[in-house]
């Protein structure tokens, strides 16, 4: 009887191990379910950056910029104001306008007419005659007429609107501001001034509106336009 409990105890064991056994795997593929797989990282090496393309070499290539040859036409000299649309030249030119108006504001007739061309004063018929180009513009500058007439005071060039060359010559548009002495209002006007130049130097070369308003011609002639 002890024997045969024995024998049973011993099959009931040998069971069991093998139950267990067999349980083992399915309680392994229940765990991997909750479980996320390990995954795995592959670095990839570096790559190797790609050096940039040497710089064209000087006068090669479309980047690169060639010196203007010494024929091509390069850009006009600017004046002392620095605007390029404004040569030298015309800048003396404005400059000559400017001084022969101040000259007829301070009266002084030597400064006026060291700015006239030769000839220039003849062309205009002053109220006061005196030995030479100078006394007589000093004479004549705001002359008051017996007739009534405006009486110039001074003058002044507010500002240049335009000046043309054309060869040795010279057209300057000046706005001019007149004062007279009887009156209070100013007059303002666009003097159309011609000039020559003459071994370098710009002259003007007829009387314009200023110079007769100036000596007191009131009736200015239509040939103050007309070039020279």
């Amino acid at each position: 009887m002890a024997a045969r409990r024995s024998s049973l105890n011993r099959q009931r064991r040998i069971l069991v191990a093998v139950a267990a056994a067999i349980a083992a795997p399915a309680f392994a593929s229940c765990g991997s379910e909750s479980e996320p797989a390990p995954t795995t990282t592959l670095t990839l090496p570096p790559q190797a950056e790609t050096p940039p393309p040497p710089p064209a070499a000087a006068g090669n290539g479309p980047a690169s910029e060639k010196p203007p040859r010494a024929e091509e036409p390069t850009t006009p000299v600017e004046g002392p104001q620095g605007d390029p649309r404004e040569t030298v030249l015309e800048r003396s030119a404005e400059r000559t306008v400017t001084r022969f108006v101040d000259a007829l504001d301070a009266r002084d007739g030597k400064a006026a007419c060291a700015l006239l061309a030769e000839g220039a004063i003849e062309q205009i018929e002053l109220p006061k005659q005196g030995r030479d180009c100078a006394a007589s513009l000093t004479a004549s500058i705001g002359y008051r007429d017996p007739r009534g007439l405006p009486v110039w005071e001074s003058a002044n060039v507010a500002t240049i609107v335009s000046v043309r060359l054309h060869g040795e010559q010279a057209t300057v548009v000046a706005t001019v501001v007149t004062r007279f002495a009887d009156r209070e209002e100013v007059s303002i006007e666009d003097d159309v001034v011609y000039l020559v130049r003459d071994a370098g130097s710009w002259s003007i070369a007829k009387p314009s509106s200023t110079l007769y308003r100036a000596v007191g011609i009131a009736d200015v002639p239509p040939s103050v336009l007309t070039p020279p």
